[in-house]
């Protein structure tokens, strides 16, 4: 059986194609060519096509496909993806290649909490009030605090609710509802895999992103059925 962890060009293509019959060899190349992707390469100098760069390719492909964006404009919109900022034409419902929810030690490395007003626009000080409240987590590295990027989406929500009075002390019940929310889904599927090999892995994050898509259809409507009695009078 094979190892790899990786995917060549070809199997990119007949992955993806599927969803993106016009996606080919060459315009994956071109893509790279652009700068849009950077796949690393074999001894041999063959592209090696990690599941980031797959769910990348499939990022550009739906701004092209659905949003009719050029290059131009999917450039800035991947800036921001590299930023930790999903752009909203990102935000809808995933597709049938779209990455599994992430397991502890996956993804890029950490982001320099006093690095984050260059790369991120959000003062540090604001950081330190989101980790008071146990909205992200900043460990200490060789070069001081640093954040791990998959934390980055909770910042930049967390700065964009500002502007509707909401401060990082009132988000610390989303943080204590996700401890629960956690706990209860190891209860559930601990069981099921103790053992850790790399195919229990991966279909133990398809089974978290599958559980985390029906509770927050769930979360969302009850808390729709709770705004409406909350606002009744005003509707």
């Amino acid at each position: 059986m094979s190892t790899r962890d990786y995917l060549t060009i070809g199997e990119v293509v007949q992955k993806l194609q599927p969803s993106y019959p016009d996606l080919s060899i060459s315009k994956i190349r071109f893509l790279e060519e652009e700068g849009l992707i950077v796949p690393e390469r074999t001894a041999g100098g063959y592209r090696k096509f990690a599941q980031s760069d797959v769910s990348r390719i499939e990022m550009i492909l739906r701004l092209q496909r659905d949003h009719f964006f050029p290059l131009a404009v999917i450039r800035e919109k991947l800036a921001d993806v590299d930023r930790g900022r999903i752009p909203v034409e990102l935000q809808r419902a995933a597709t049938s290649v779209a990455e599994p929810l992430a397991l502890p030690n996956d993804g890029e490395g950490p982001l320099l909490v006093e690095d984050a007003p260059s790369v991120l626009n959000i003062p540090t000080s604001f950081i330190r009030e989101l980790q008071e409240f146990g909205i992200v987590e900043i460990s200490v590295g060789e070069f001081g605090g640093q954040l791990d990027r998959a934390d980055l989406p909770c910042v930049h929500a967390a700065w964009d609710l500002r502007r509707f009075g909401v401060e990082p002390r009132h988000l610390r019940m989303y943080e204590t509802f996700a401890e629960r929310e956690a706990t209860l889904f190891a209860q559930i599927l601990m069981p099921a895999f103790r053992h850790k090999t790399p195919e229990s892995r991966h279909k133990l994050a398809e089974t978290l992103t599958e559980l985390g898509t029906l509770t927050d259809s769930l979360k969302g409507r009850l808390l729709r059925r709770a705004l409406a009695r909350a606002f009744e009078d005003l509707t």
